[in-house]
């Protein structure tokens, strides 16, 4: 997998200061909230010399979380998105963003590095609130791991931190053995019974155990995590065999 992209927009990133403003016109943006009654519409910013000059928007702008994306010019409305910084401040400072937002930026280097290298993005769309939590808490721990990184990097020399690039790019595709680890231990028979909640008489709710099956038969026809099940999977025994080899 080439990290260029991923490097090349996180490199120089700084931890945002985002107020509440801000976070609240964030969280429109991500659960598609139409703006256009907060900024007004194009036609009326442009008789009033005021286009884009809603503050909070404007500060969103010049942080480069957000950009804009123009709507219909009959409409004239103003359409936002987030960028790719904006894509990883989300990520990494909230916890609470819809399924719909790792489908509409599947395209996005930040997801295509961190998720979609290892998940089609059928099988993210089609999540779990089990196995949605798993992949979010993942996706947080990448963004620590990056954030960890630059602050490490922050006044070393260039030739430093394209060394300590190698050290970055080891920890991230650990994380994602890791994830794989995670979920084929709780996605074994046992343990999606166990997990599963209890109906009054005691038995396991069957629609749940259901759909945690089919989750993981999901996951099972998903060519691209399988691929990184092998790798995991290659990676545990020679580790194992070296450990034991040793006694």
């Amino acid at each position: 997998m080439d990290y260029s992209n991923y490097f090349s927009i996180l490199y120089d990133y700084e931890k945002k200061q985002v107020g509440t403003d801000e976070k609240s016109i964030l969280f429109k943006v991500i659960n598609n909230v139409d703006l256009s009654a907060q900024i007004g519409s194009y036609l009326k910013l442009r008789d009033r010399n005021q286009i884009g000059d809603n503050p909070t928007i404007t500060k969103l702008l010049g942080l480069k979380l957000l950009n804009e994306k123009k709507g219909l010019i009959l409409r004239g409305m103003r359409k936002y998105q987030l960028t790719s910084t904006g894509l990883f401040y989300v990520l990494s400072e909230t916890g609470n963003y819809p399924p719909s937002v790792l489908k509409k930026y599947s395209n996005d280097p930040i997801l295509l590095t961190l998720l979609y290298q290892y998940f089609e993005v059928d099988t993210i769309a089609s999540s779990t609130a089990r196995f949605y939590s798993i992949i979010t808490q993942y996706l947080k721990q990448c963004c620590r791991i990056t954030l960890n990184w630059l602050e490490d990097t922050q006044n070393s020399n260039e030739e430093h931190k394209k060394q300590m690039m190698n050290h970055l790019l080891f920890e991230l595709e650990l994380n994602a053995k890791l994830l794989a680890l995670r979920i084929i231990v709780m996605y074994s028979d046992s343990n999606i019974l166990s997990l599963t909640p209890k109906s009054e008489t005691g038995d396991s709710e069957s629609a749940y155990y259901e759909l945690e099956s089919n989750m993981k038969e999901i996951l099972g026809k998903d060519n691209k995590f399988v691929e990184l099940l092998h790798k995991t999977d290659a990676d545990f025994k020679n580790g194992y065999k070296e450990f034991t080899d040793s006694k």
